[in-house]
């Protein structure tokens, strides 16, 4: 692994850099917000792709994925998203890397969401991103990218700081890092019963899903597909993403509302990557209360149709 001073995204430039490095083009999977953002990375590293999507909260689909690749034999990687957050999309990892090893191209992950909160295996993955907040619970700060094979130096064909090549060639500390953050990420990794925070996790989540259910409230993506650690709510357009956030934030229970792309669809995210557990039941409540209220007051503005004798 390589560790820079940077958010995911730079780990996703990283990954970029080395993908021009490739020659030929690529396929970018998007069903997201993150998807989107790894086609705009992709556009400003200059790398030649196709985009294969879907609908937010539905999975791309593996046939168009393979007929995408079979009918362009320049295609030499494929990047996508693990864990789409914005929607809470668990893509399938395993059926991209059957497709992939088939056609003998290379898969790269953003794995920044998945990372610490599922079990997974890199083994069949070139580059992988993540950072050291999320899923893993320390300090935001530090940016890596897995790989498995041998990286050479870039030489001046890319910019040092995104050369991770040369990252190799210094055994991973060519520039300056932070200790105290490196520290942190350590104390994290070595203080985690890994087994039993995914079964935490899983059980949190299915708890909250049966709430929500059983109370009326949408869930964007079936559990079957879903990270357990993302819950996606869509809301009606009588009720105010902005408000329940607010609503909720009031009440000490706090959710993820100001997104530029959550406040655009109007949906709330209920996330479970930290170590505080909130009031499911309290948290449930208020949002049927709001959701209840408001729903009525809605039916109510509605203009009623004049019976005619």
């Amino acid at each position: 692994v390589v560790i820079l001073m940077g958010s995911g995204t730079l780990a996703n430039d990283a990954i970029a850099a080395q993908l021009s490095l490739l020659g030929g083009r690529g396929l970018i999977l998007i069903n997201g917000e993150f998807g989107q953002r790894l086609a705009d990375q992709a556009a400003r590293a200059n790398l030649s792709f196709q985009a294969v999507e879907a609908l937010p909260g539905e999975r791309v689909d593996s046939q168009q994925i393979k007929r995408a690749v079979d009918n362009d034999p320049a295609i030499r990687w494929l990047w996508a998203v693990h864990c789409e957050t914005s929607t809470g999309m668990l893509n399938d990892i395993e059926a991209l890397a059957d497709i992939c090893s088939n056609a003998n191209i290379h898969l790269c992950l953003d794995c920044i969401s998945a990372i610490g909160t599922v079990p997974i295996n890199l083994s069949k993955v070139y580059l992988a991103s993540c950072v050291s907040g999320k899923g893993l619970g320390s300090l935001p700060g530090l940016a890596m990218v897995f790989y498995n094979h041998h990286i050479a130096p870039a030489g001046h064909t890319l910019p040092r700081y995104l050369d991770l090549g040369f990252y190799a060639e210094k055994n991973g500390m060519p520039f300056t890092l932070s200790s105290n953050s490196l520290y942190a990420l350590s104390a994290a990794l070595e203080h985690q019963d890994w087994g039993q925070r995914y079964k935490h996790i899983t059980a949190w989540s299915s708890q909250i899903r049966h709430d929500l259910q059983k109370s009326g409230l949408p869930i964007l993506v079936p559990a079957a597909y879903a990270s357990p650690a993302v819950i996606t709510v869509p809301l009606p357009a009588f009720m105010s993403s902005l408000e329940v956030g607010t609503m909720l934030e009031d009440n000490d229970i706090l959710i993820s509302y100001r997104s530029e792309f959550l406040l655009k669809k109007n949906w709330v995210q209920l996330c479970m990557m930290g170590e505080i557990e909130q009031d499911t039941q309290v948290m449930v409540a208020l949002l049927k209360e709001y959701w209840t209220r408001h729903n009525r007051t809605s039916k109510s503005a509605q203009p009623q149709l004049a019976q005619v004798e």
